[in-house]
């Protein structure tokens, strides 16, 4: 159908997303500084992961690709111990510090990790695909720019439902799709793994970003 679709290369998931505008950043008050002022945005369509991208996916490339994460040629990648993040030499996405398997999000990965995958995979599929925007990502995660704090809830109750976190994670990830969607029908898009966005990034964006399809500062 027109409102989702399967990339052939890699078995991700694509769902529409219609545009629309919304209030973009902290709505609700307990937010960092770098999130306010809530200011109006405005985007248009796009389609949008319905899962984090997995281990195995991510391994599909990198066995095509031939290619090397950053923390596999560099020092490695933080950790979290439970109580601090510690930077380990020895950990990466095949060796996050915990067991996983092929259907975990992917860890580890730096964005410019990401943007290989995305360029390989649009290389590979013959669509032009990119990382979202942070208003893009925003909007999706709040169902299509709700007042939602939580991707799909603002109920601390039943945040346990839709996300994987320090409460409930035991301080590692879990397989993607486990937990109830948001309202756009995408999984973890609170908790689980961080993601990646396009935009640079600078705590005084807001105060001057576009109302239409913000994309990011030009440098930060």
């Amino acid at each position: 159908s027109g409102d989702a679709f399967t990339d052939v290369t890699t078995g991700m998931s694509f769902v529409f997303v219609k545009g629309g505008c919304y209030q973009m950043g902290d709505t609700f008050g307990g937010g960092d500084a770098d999130e306010k002022h809530a200011h109006e945005v405005c985007l248009n369509d796009f389609y949008f992961g319905k899962y984090e991208v997995t281990v195995g996916q991510f391994r599909k490339f990198v066995n095509d690709a031939g290619y090397q994460t950053e923390a596999e040629k560099g020092d490695g990648c933080y950790v979290w111990t439970g109580s601090q993040w510690d930077k380990r030499r020895d950990a990466n996405w095949r060796n996050p510090g915990f067991n996983q398997n092929e259907n975990h999000p992917v860890a580890c990965v730096s964005w410019n990790d990401a943007t290989a995958f995305i360029e390989w995979q649009s290389r590979k599929s013959g669509r032009n695909y990119r990382l979202p925007t942070e208003a893009e990502w925003e909007y999706a995660a709040r169902s299509g720019g709700k007042s939602e704090k939580w991707a799909g809830t603002s109920s601390e109750s039943s945040l346990r439902d839709y996300a994987w976190y320090v409460a409930n994670s035991g301080n590692k990830t879990h397989p993607v799709g486990q937990k109830q969607p948001n309202g756009l029908g995408l999984h973890d898009m609170s908790g689980n793994v961080w993601e990646w966005c396009q935009d640079w990034y600078d705590r005084n964006y807001y105060g001057s970003s576009d109302r239409d399809n913000p994309g990011g500062p030009s440098s930060g």
